[in-house]
């Protein structure tokens, strides 16, 4: 029976002190293998070390962010995430084991400064890749025991009986030195393998934070965490006891010819190409939200807009602007306009959403809101907009909740896809509210933004 990462990944922060808020994940499967580093050695096929790719089923050693991005295709179960993610194969005498997928934690674990988004077409090494004892920036799993960095001999079947599961942890680095996309390696293979050694210990165009949560100096950029966890079927043989890595290959007799060595080598590699747009989200509202709860999890969207004006009509007629919190009650309507996401052929969706972070602030009791169209020829400074600015006929969806504040997604597939048929620059709808209680939400100036949620 596989061993479910989460519990992986709440036994080691239990046992690190870390917590879990501020964080989301990416599960991607396992894509295809070559003997390619499009980080260590670009342009050059065939000469690295045997990689398992994961993500972007086009990586190889000609890879650049610009093709990385322009290949809208990923293995992994975000389709924002066009990113490449590599690792060393891994072989017993049994045989090669090809890993079944790999799930990355990207992280904040200790909140002391705001998080920037990783840049498009950052390239980052973790691991030591020439390493012979255990590293603490990379930890081994089996099942039934806790996470260690002593390679194990032997993984245990979860139950008695059942099939094991080795996993591979590997942590990056979380600060940037701010310019340099790609790690300096050199231009020659000594160079390169001596510029290696430092990635253990984060020193090339990253670095890991300081203890107290802070970044180094020459490296002042706090970034998201990545936690890289790899899985590893066993099948009903647990014996690790001959497991190796692939080094890099050595040329001989006019070929490039494969090593293997240690398992402390283990190490991984990431070349960033997830849509800005997403990455930019999922810092701001996921990493930089501790007062809302801070965490995504695997909720992630494909496109996200953020509201650009909010007002509030009262029963009376009376129009104005919102300030931190939207308070929508019995007779009256709120206008929430958005900047119409691009691109909406790039990346693949389902479903359209709006989401909101509110609830009901009468009693406990769970109510349905009711959305319609609306224009978009106003704002909420200057040029507020008319009271027939919201569409008495063209219900749109609701806005189911309760009395918990929290993160809501509430379907408007339809209307948004009405929108994007139509070539609309802006989207317009209202909230109104025929439930008899008060009900709250973060306006565009609060905790929470209201936003146009496609995934």
């Amino acid at each position: 029976m596989k061993i479910k990462f989460v519990m992986w990944f709440m036994l080691m922060l239990a046992a690190s002190g870390a917590h879990a808020a501020a964080s989301f994940s990416v599960q991607c499967t396992y894509s295809h293998t070559l003997p390619d580093d499009p980080i260590v050695y670009p342009g050059k096929p065939g000469e690295a070390m045997v990689h398992d790719f994961f993500g972007n089923p086009g990586s190889n050693a000609n890879s650049t962010y610009e093709s990385l991005a322009a290949n809208k295709v990923t293995t992994c179960n975000a389709s924002a995430d066009v990113s490449s993610y590599w690792a060393p194969q891994l072989k017993r005498a049994s045989g090669v084991i090809v890993p079944s997928y790999q799930k990355t934690y990207y992280k904040n674990d200790q909140a002391v400064v705001p998080i920037t988004a990783p840049p498009p077409g950052l390239q980052m090494l973790a691991g030591d890749h020439m390493g012979t004892a255990p590293n603490s920036h990379v930890s081994f799993l089996c099942p039934n025991t806790g996470y260690t960095s002593t390679m194990p001999t032997t993984c245990a079947p979860g139950t008695p009986g059942g099939t094991s599961q080795l996993n591979i942890s590997v942590r990056f680095p979380d600060c940037w030195d701010g310019h340099s996309l790609k790690p300096n390696l050199g231009t020659n293979r000594t160079a390169r393998m001596n510029n290696l050694m430092k990635v253990a210990n984060g020193a090339l165009n990253v670095a890991y934070r300081n203890s107290d949560g802070t970044c180094p100096a020459a490296y002042p950029v706090k970034i998201p965490e990545l936690q890289l966890n790899l899985a590893y079927d066993l099948g009903t043989d647990p014996d690790l006891s001959t497991a190796q890595l692939s080094l890099d290959p050595i040329f001989q007799d006019g070929q490039w010819v494969p090593q293997w060595g240690s398992m402390y080598t283990a190490h991984g590699d990431f070349f960033n190409a997830w849509h800005v747009s997403t990455m930019k989200y999922l810092v701001d509202m996921c990493m930089n939200k501790p007062e809302t709860g801070g965490s995504c999890g695997s909720g992630i969207p494909t496109y996200y807009s953020a509201a650009s004006a909010d007002v509030q009509v009262d029963s009376d007629g009376t129009l104005h602007p919102v300030d931190t919190t939207i308070v929508s009650v019995p007779g009256n309507v709120v206008l929430i306009k958005f900047p119409m996401p691009t691109n909406l052929n790039d990346y693949p969706y389902a479903k359209s959403y709006l989401q909101t972070y509110g609830g009901n602030s009468t009693d406990s009791d769970a109510v349905m809101l009711d959305l319609y169209a609306a224009t978009t020829t106003w704002n909420d400074g200057a040029d507020l907009p008319a009271t027939t600015a919201c569409s008495t006929s063209e219900r749109i969806g609701g806005i189911y909740l309760d009395n918990v504040k929290q993160v809501r997604l509430n379907e408007i597939s339809g209307y948004i896809a009405s929108q994007k048929a139509a070539g609309v620059a802006q989207v317009g709808l209202c909230i109104r509210n025929n439930t008899g209680r008060t009900v709250t939400f973060s306006s565009r100036e609060g905790t929470w933004t209201p936003g146009i949620y496609l995934k």
